[in-house]
């Protein structure tokens, strides 16, 4: 037996247990072997196999006989450990990658490719892990086949590949799962990938993305912006900029897209490309600036976007000559229209209304909705004459009836002009300077212009004064009623007191109501001060008859919008029962021009208060208003012939043939005739001569509170007969039916 064979069950077998020993042991077989080649092959085992810087393994019956210093220091185990059989295939193989080893094992003992290549994961002493790549053959050492190989440590390479593995399948998750089109292009502009992001932006498919270049996409107005950032990144500068692209389909969309120089090898290649679509995003924002620049119901500009351009063109006035001026438009009666027919009504007016006035401009011109109806317009360039024109113009337009959702609506418009000079210290002066001419357009003429003038800034500092104040005269008692009788132009007996309202101001001293009424009605305050004036008025005509005064009606009155109130009837049923006021003893008088308001709804107010014993006159007759029908419709006790056909009774003006027909008119209707106004003897004879029932006026009495009123008892039968009052001049004159004849 050789030195290679070991006794095992009494069965000779051979077993490797160490080449430096076998290596020992031939080195004493003189007759094999010289001493000085054993020595050379020694040594060449040493330094070639044993001290190798390559991991060398024999396996024999699935165990190490054999491993080298490498190996050793591979595995970090002593070499006693591994070819002791202590370490095992099991201890160092990943279990994961024992049956890899197993088979390739088995087809190496079986003959099947005698040599192989493979890698597998293994564990170290201390258990850390390492790849390992394996080059194993087989091979005859003294007449049995064993399996030799060397194993290399790839660890790094392996960890490498997995990290390179892992950042493609990331890039190419981001790449084609982005929710944004990526893509790429060469330096000739044309795509050379693109995920599938870019299909759904702009609908081309991928394959006609590569083969188009990315300038048919984008709006011609954006491809000089496009095309210098793609110069850009080709040249080494990123950039980041918004354009909008048409689709395939035609729509547009607007894109953000971030551009970059597209390496290899640190030499440019061509440019990525990442496109956000941001059409939502800039739809949202254009929203918003329409909320901060335009009137959402118009889409005029709001008062923000006139007072910049205004702010503007006076920074460029500044220095020269440049003229320019502001219209500043309100809409008469337009309050009326939005609570009778309804806000929607009124909405859609508003914007037949602004598209009119559009109209009329030029397209250097700019109209602005400020608020409610209020427009304000700008004219850049424009001298006084034009402005002027336009301004009648606009008159002429707006005075034609719109139709409206099948309603005939019909307003006017105030218009007030300020021109820009070199007086004006800034764009919010001739706004306001444009405000209050047409403030003044509003209080003495409607459906006219003013041109700003400083005289007007005394008018306007008191209307605010007056709306300011309006606020607290009632609390502060400062209204205060006088009284003018009416009287009956047959038997010179009065009937009828008619309630006045004054204003004892702190500071203007006695304001007249054409100084506060309107004020009061645009504030809304009118409603409040109305109610004021019935109950006072009830009150004091009360008191007179519980002073033992035979009873006598008094006159009232009554404001559009008092009437318009949901709860006006209601007030003047609970007015009534507070002061305890007989019905039959109240006359509410309403003017002609309120019968151009709803007729329903006030047909439907004047029969209510009929109905509880109030009687109604319709004051201001004849001024031009009212139709027969009305007078038909709504059965008014009494008509005042308004006090400007009176005073043409003296004169050729047609006032008496006018006067006549409207006594004729009423008469035929069975109601009463008041001349209002009545100062001359001359005018009294007429009015008689022509039936005409009542009178009131200067020629009697001036209004006066109700303490200057004395009642005098004449008959001899001790009732009622006359008042005694002052006459025009101040002096007191007996009313009886002696000094009426």
């Amino acid at each position: 037996m050789t030195q290679f064979e070991t006794i095992k069950n009494d069965r000779p077998t051979f077993k490797i247990k160490s080449l430096r020993d076998d290596i020992d042991r031939l080195m004493n077989e003189e007759d094999r072997v010289n001493m000085k080649d054993l020595t050379f092959y020694k040594e060449v085992f040493q330094s070639m196999i044993h001290n190798a810087p390559v991991s060398m393994y024999i396996i024999e019956d699935s165990s190490y006989s054999y491993v080298n210093t490498s190996f050793c220091n591979l595995v970090d185990y002593e070499e006693e450990d591994l070819t002791s059989g202590r370490v095992t295939l099991e201890s160092i193989i990943h279990p994961d990658d024992l049956s890899i080893v197993h088979n390739n094992m088995k087809e190496r003992m079986e003959g099947k490719n005698p040599t192989n290549r493979y890698r597998i994961r293994a564990f170290k002493k201390d258990g850390s892990l390492i790849y390992v790549e394996i080059h194993s053959s087989t091979t005859v050492i003294n007449g049995k086949k064993v399996l030799t190989g060397t194993v290399i440590d790839v660890t790094e390479e392996v960890i490498s590949q997995i990290k390179l593995k892992e950042n493609r399948e990331r890039f190419k998750s981001l790449f084609y799962h982005n929710p944004d089109a990526i893509f790429t292009i060469d330096l000739e502009g044309k795509f050379t990938d693109a995920n599938p992001a870019c299909v759904d932006i702009t609908g081309y498919s991928n394959d006609e993305l590569l083969e188009m270049s990315f300038t048919p996409l984008i709006l011609s107005e954006d491809l000089p912006l496009a095309i210098k950032n793609f110069e850009g990144a080709i040249n080494g500068i990123p950039s980041n900029y918004d354009i909008t692209i048409a689709r395939k389909d035609g729509k547009t969309r607007n894109i953000n897209i971030a551009s970059f120089p597209m390496k290899v090898e640190g030499e440019i290649v061509g440019a990525y490309g990442i496109a956000k679509d941001i059409t939502e995003k800039v739809e949202y924002r254009t929203q918003i600036e329409d909320l901060a620049f335009y009137d959402p119901l118009t889409n005029l500009p709001n008062r923000n976007l006139f007072e910049d351009r205004l702010e503007q063109v006076f920074e460029f006035s500044k220095g020269n000559d440049y003229p320019y001026a502001v219209l500043f438009l309100d809409l008469d009666r337009f309050k009326f229209i939005n609570d009778s027919l309804g806000h929607h009504i009124g909405d859609d007016f508003l914007k037949s209304v602004a598209k009119r006035l559009k109209e009329n401009l030029r397209k250097t011109d700019t109209i602005g909705r400020f608020a409610g109806d209020e427009f304000a317009i700008l004219l850049p360039n424009t001298n006084e004459e034009e402005a002027i024109m336009l301004a009648e113009r606009l008159n002429e337009a707006i005075v034609v009836p719109f139709n409206i959702l099948g309603h005939s609506v019909s307003v006017s418009a105030s218009i007030g002009i300020a021109f820009g000079d070199r007086q004006v210290d800034s764009a919010e002066e001739i706004i306001k300077n444009a405000d209050t001419a047409m403030y003044y357009t509003k209080r003495y003429g409607k459906n006219n212009y003013t041109v700003y003038s400083k005289e007007l800034d005394l008018n306007t500092d008191y209307k605010l004064t007056i709306e300011r104040d309006l606020k607290s005269a009632i609390s502060n008692l400062e209204f205060m009623l006088h009284y003018q009788p009416i009287v009956n132009l047959k038997t010179g007996e009065f009937n009828t007191m008619e309630a006045l309202i004054r204003w004892n101001h702190p500071k203007f001293g006695l304001v007249s109501p054409d100084d506060f009424i309107s004020i009061s009605e645009e504030s809304g305050q009118i409603v409040s001060i109305g109610k004021w004036v019935l109950h006072t008025a009830c009150s004091q005509n009360k008191k007179w008859q519980d002073l033992g005064h035979p009873p006598f009606k008094i006159a009232v009155n009554i404001s559009t919008i008092q009437l318009q109130h949901h709860s006006f009837v209601e007030t003047v049923a609970e007015i009534l029962a507070e002061t305890g006021l007989d019905p039959k003893w109240l006359e509410l008088e309403v003017t002609e021009s309120i019968l151009m308001e709803d007729n329903e709804a006030l047909k439907d107010s004047f029969l209510k208060l009929k109905a509880i014993g109030v009687s109604i006159a319709i004051d201001d007759f004849g001024t031009g208003y009212t139709s027969l029908s009305y007078l038909r419709q709504f059965a008014f006790d009494r008509v005042k012939i308004d006090r400007s056909f009176i005073n043409d009774i003296g004169s050729d003006l047609n006032g008496k043939a006018i006067t006549s027909t409207i006594i004729a008119l009423a008469h035929k209707l069975n109601m009463g005739v008041i001349a209002e106004g009545i100062e001359e003897e001359g005018q009294l004879t007429f009015l008689k001569e022509e039936q005409c029932d009542d009178g009131q006026g200067y020629y009697f009495s001036r209004p006066l509170p109700a303490e200057l009123h004395k009642f005098e008892t004449t008959r001899g039968d001790g009732s009622f007969a006359s008042a005694s009052t002052t006459h025009r001049d101040g002096s007191f004159v007996s009313i009886n039916p002696i000094n009426l004849k």
